[in-house]
């Protein structure tokens, strides 16, 4: 039962919640605790508005909002709402590489914690005019004379109804019903001269670059415009499939079947709530089944967070830490394309497990602990024989620990 507790909070938070799942005595409460939203909500760190193009393209802006973040999923006493704010962050990616200003990061971050938990429509709506996905897909550059796909096709394939349910004809439609979206960028004299009442960082419609003409578009005629795209893809039987598949893998690791994904479908289709979609997805008996377990290959942000949760909660997060996943091109606020991070076999290559060692950095200190207290504060209750008497000869605490989090039961999730 102890590893089904684990494995409940490592798939509804971003780690095991060793405290937490100490407080539990089966998976059912581990479901309620987990999924409990009662709690004040964390606030991010404030960040100043920058004052000149230097300081609003610096990229050490976002390292104290980073660090906060780790922090806050290791700390959350909101373990669903850190699950979902990443898998957001992934599902919406979005890189500082290509954007540049960590002020818009940060406001896309404020705006994915404010959402993460209540209306897909909500949500889909704000990113589609959020300042750091108009740059990072090229909106701002989408002109009536001069249409850009690039938003279009991956808010197509990526965000809401996934490959193979659109044409090439619907993005380029689509591309000009998405016309005309600007930021306030207050360093640049062409935006200055059309953005007059716009607040700085602002995104808003120039209607002289919007294409107002009628399109055809997903099987519909008529002149759309963003809000109305928003309100086509979201009829699509395809998005709430897309989505609700995409969650279920997220949560359970196991593809759904074809009964339980059309029905999962349609609870989420009648009104685009999130979490009546998590509650249903945990509701299904595959959630903690034994196929469920340890199905995933934990990520390097969640084999950090674990950590973390198991020797420092509550703890600050090292710059040493946030360097490592950086060289793992695993770093929050930088996914290396629009698909998102990397995940499963991807992250079992030879580089990436061994530079894992370098995470221990976050716990210089480790407590002197027995093998199980030491698998306990992992969140692992199942491991094999060779694993246990590998841990058992370890010559000390740091040396246990540094096993147990390079073990092959602590690689899974």
């Amino acid at each position: 039962m102890q590893e089904q507790i684990f494995h409940v909070f490592r798939r509804l938070g971003m780690g095991p919640h060793p405290d937490l799942a100490a407080t539990v005595s089966d998976t059912d409460e581990a479901v309620a605790r987990a999924l409990d939203l009662s709690a004040e909500p964390a606030t991010p760190p404030a960040m100043e508005v920058p004052l000149d193009r230097d300081d609003a393209e610096d990229p050490a802006r976002i390292a104290d909002v980073l660090r906060w973040w780790l922090s806050q999923m290791a700390a959350t006493t909101r373990p669903v709402e850190e699950r979902l704010i990443w898998f957001w962050h992934d599902h919406f990616a979005t890189a500082l590489r290509k954007v540049r200003i960590p002020y818009l990061m940060w406001r896309q971050h404020l705006t994915l914690r404010r959402l993460a938990t209540g209306s897909f429509r909500d949500l889909l709506s704000a990113i589609a005019t959020d300042g750091a996905m108009l740059i990072y897909l090229d909106g701002i550059y989408n002109a009536a004379d001069a249409p850009n796909e690039n938003y279009a096709r991956e808010v197509m394939e990526l965000h809401t109804m996934g490959p193979g349910n659109y044409t090439q004809t619907d993005i380029t439609e689509a591309a000009r019903a998405l016309t005309g979206w600007v930021v306030n960028i207050p360093y640049i004299r062409r935006i200055q001269r059309v953005a007059a009442g716009i607040p700085p960082w602002e995104s808003f419609l120039l209607p002289r670059r919007h294409d107002a003409g009628t399109k055809t578009l997903l099987g519909r005629t008529g002149a759309f415009d963003l809000p109305q795209f928003i309100d086509l893809l979201l009829e699509q039987p395809a998005t709430a499939s897309f989505i609700a598949r995409k969650l279920y893998l997220e949560l359970v690791g196991l593809e759904p079947d074809a009964t339980t994904l059309e029905a999962l479908a349609a609870r989420f289709r009648a009104d685009y709530r999130i979490m009546a979609l998590v509650e249903g997805i945990v509701s299904t008996p595959a959630f903690v089944s034994p196929e469920a377990l340890r199905t995933k290959v934990r990520t390097p942000v969640e084999r950090l967070v674990g950590l973390l949760q198991g020797f420092s909660p509550g703890g600050d997060v090292p710059a040493e830490a946030v360097l490592v996943l950086h060289g793992l091109d695993y770093l929050p606020f930088n996914p290396p394309n629009p698909a998102g991070f990397p995940r499963g076999r991807a992250l079992l290559g030879p580089y990436q497990l061994v530079h894992a060692f370098d995470m221990l950095r976050a716990v210089p200190n480790p407590p002197e602990l027995s093998t199980d207290d030491t698998l306990f504060r992992l969140g692992l209750a199942d491991v094999s024989a060779p694993t246990r008497a590998v841990l058992d000869r370890a010559p000390g605490g740091a040396v246990r620990v540094a096993l147990a989090f390079n073990s092959p039961e602590y690689a899974l999730t």
